[in-house]
């Protein structure tokens, strides 16, 4: 189901070079620090700081409407560009509406174009109903962000085999299907990015949350190998993010909301949680071509982890 959209007349038609083709390439041509201080003493710009800018392309979030997926679809917007939102609250149609209508909303009053999709990005058919409604409304597809994802609290004997298939499927299928068909695009255009959302789980493992910490140690696995796959024309990386403060966990907390999050803060090395605009600049960076040269990583974005006990 697609919800009314914006406009994409006015978009702006400059491209930034390909990644291949950075004038920075040959080494001739880098700026040295006297050239930078002389132009910024000019009142301009250090040279090269235009590699961050995303303006002219086209960016689809999955799992937009709230959290890290909100907070990512945003800064790709301030950074320049067009945002394909979508999502599904799987109990609740209409909220899942509401929700991506929402960060459209927002997205449009930075003065870029937003087409809210309501997908399931567990089923085939929906993902793909939504690449082509990407290419339909803006004929490009530059930038994947495959955040949709879900868990529950249970320790390993207690999980049933329906709930490890339903994680495995709201992480690692979702993540699968989005690459798949996104990179099918890029492939054949010889351009993109595919963001993948890890988890620093991935790497400590989850004694409450095991199978999902399984799902995304795999997402990890398969941002490698499709960075390989998909080279060079297609950039496939990963972002873990630490723990995040967002609405959806402090409405997990109830009334112990504020105390515990300021209790889990003091865990980490940062003294704070990550909030949903860390993670979108991030992915700001890995989507830019700034980043030309960086595929297949996942990036920790967690503060420096947990702190050392005392």
């Amino acid at each position: 189901m697609t919800l009314s959209a914006a406009p994409a007349a006015g978009r702006s038609s400059w491209k930034t070079p390909p990644a291949t083709q950075s004038r920075y390439s040959n080494p001739a041509n880098s700026p040295t620090p006297l050239l930078w201080t002389k132009q910024l003493q000019m009142g301009g710009t250090m040279p090269g700081l235009h590699e961050f800018s995303l303006d002219g392309k086209t960016a689809i979030v999955t799992g937009a409407g709230q959290g890290i997926g909100k907070g990512i679809a945003l800064a790709l917007a301030e950074a320049g560009a067009d945002v394909v939102v979508a999502g599904i609250t799987v109990a609740d149609r209409s909220r899942s509406e509401a929700d991506l209508e929402a960060t459209a909303d927002e997205i449009r009053l930075l003065g870029r174009s937003a087409l809210p999709v309501v997908t399931d990005a567990r089923d085939a058919t929906d993902v793909q109903a939504l690449i082509d409604a990407a290419l339909a409304e803006f004929d490009s597809l530059d930038i994947m962000v495959n955040n949709a994802g879900g868990s529950f609290y249970a320790r390993f004997p207690d999980i049933s085999e329906g709930g490890f298939e339903a994680i495995v499927r709201n992480n690692l299928k979702s993540t699968f299907l989005c690459c798949q068909a996104a990179g099918a695009v890029m492939r054949e255009r010889e351009t993109g990015v595919i963001i993948n959302l890890s988890s620093g789980a991935a790497f400590s493992g989850s004694i409450a949350q095991p199978v999902y910490a399984a799902t995304k140690a795999g997402i990890t696995n398969l941002t490698q190998t499709l960075a390989a796959e998909f080279a060079p024309h297609v950039r496939v990386v990963a972002l873990a993010p630490g723990l995040t403060d967002t609405v959806g966990m402090r409405a997990g907390y109830g009334d112990e909301a504020e105390a515990r999050v300021a209790a889990q803060a003091q865990t980490m090395a940062a003294k704070r949680l990550a909030t949903p605009r860390d993670m979108g600049l991030a992915c700001v960076f890995l989507a830019s071509d700034a980043a030309s040269y960086v595929s297949g990583i996942t990036l920790r974005v967690d503060g420096g982890g947990r702190a050392a006990d005392d």
